[in-house]
């Protein structure tokens, strides 16, 4: 930055050297042209009206703005410079604004090449500092990697690849356990939730299977209305047109037989009798039961007993046949001592 503002100032001063010898102008008693400029914003060379010039200075116009107001300075002194005669006294001072504006382009012209220089330096700079961080960390990396033994590069590449697959990007030995114990945690869950889904499937086949088993046995024959339906209900229907039809007249006669009858009939006595009705059933379902017992015998008694009489006998001679076969299996059997 110092070298460029240095080569700036001695190129503007040779400028101004040249600038004066070769307008014939004398040198300003110990003043310089930005002293004058800013000193003399009004300069009153021209009969006619008078034209700021401190616009002209490089920090107070932008480039473009600058030169768009030097080239309407320009054509106003050219128009003026066409309609009035300059006078012969002031002859040698007509070049001084376009001496002026030669000279203001010159540093305008300079300052933006030294700003443009100046980031080109700086842009350098950074990329020269980043290339050397690179290339600093990629020759420690190169250097531990060439150092390591062929177990320490396998347990290196398998730190790695566990850390990229657990999403570690700092592979911390403590971390990275709690992440392999949380994986086996969430795997055994999702295990125990595939085996319930499983288990719950198999259930839910099976019920499927009954649904459509009982979809189509009641979609069969069986239950399907049989063919005369239509004619069964217009029978009930009448059936039932020809009660509703006697029903006021059966209600008529429960009136009267109620009216007749001494003490109304409750449904307590019709529970008791109903009661004795089925001890009645039960007393009929024991004498069945014996009568049958005695089927196959004769009618007439005496001859009823006498085959009783030959059926007992031959139940003790059956009964002495169980015992003794008993007797002789318990006798062959049973282990005896030797003597």
């Amino acid at each position: 930055m110092d070298v460029v503002a240095w080569m700036s100032r001695t190129a503007s001063a040779k400028f101004k050297v040249y600038l004066r010898s070769a307008l014939h102008i004398p040198p300003p008693p110990k003043t310089s042209v930005f002293t004058f400029l800013v000193s003399s914003s009004n300069i009153n060379i021209y009969n006619g009206p008078s034209l700021p010039l401190s616009h002209l200075l490089p920090l107070r116009c932008a480039p473009t703005a600058g030169r768009r107001q030097r080239l309407e300075l320009h054509r106003q002194l050219a128009v003026h410079q066409a309609q009035r005669k300059i006078p012969s006294c002031i002859r040698a001072q007509q070049r001084y604004p376009q001496g002026l504006l030669a000279l203001a382009t010159l540093n305008e012209t300079a300052d933006e090449e030294r700003d443009l220089l100046a980031r080109v330096e700086a842009k350098a700079l950074q990329d020269l500092q980043a290339q050397e961080i690179v290339n600093s960390d990629a020759q420690i990396l190169s250097s531990i990697e060439e150092s390591l033994t062929r177990e320490g590069q396998t347990s290196l590449e398998a730190l790695s690849s566990l850390s990229v697959t657990l999403n570690q990007p700092i592979p911390d030995t403590e971390k990275l356990g709690r992440a392999i114990i949380d994986l086996y945690v969430a795997s055994h869950d999702l295990d125990q939730a595939a085996d319930r889904a499983s288990i719950l499937e198999k259930h839910l086949s099976g019920e499927l299977e009954k649904i459509n088993s009982l979809i189509t046995e009641l979609q069969s024959d069986a239950y399907q209305p049989p063919s005369d339906l239509a004619k069964q209900t217009a029978d009930y229907q009448r059936k039932i047109k020809g009660l509703a039809s006697k029903l006021p007249e059966l209600k008529e006669r429960v009136a009267s037989l109620s009216a007749s009858a001494g003490t109304p009939i409750t449904i307590q006595d019709v529970k008791k009798e109903e009661d004795k009705f089925r001890d009645l059933m039960a007393v009929v379902k024991d004498l069945e039961t014996q009568v049958k017992g005695y089927h196959g015998l004769p009618q007439d008694t005496d001859l009823a007993r006498l085959e009783l009489e030959s059926l007992r006998v031959e139940l003790r001679d059956l009964t002495r046949e169980r015992d003794s076969m008993f007797e002789g299996l318990v006798e062959r059997e049973t282990p005896r001592k030797p003597r």
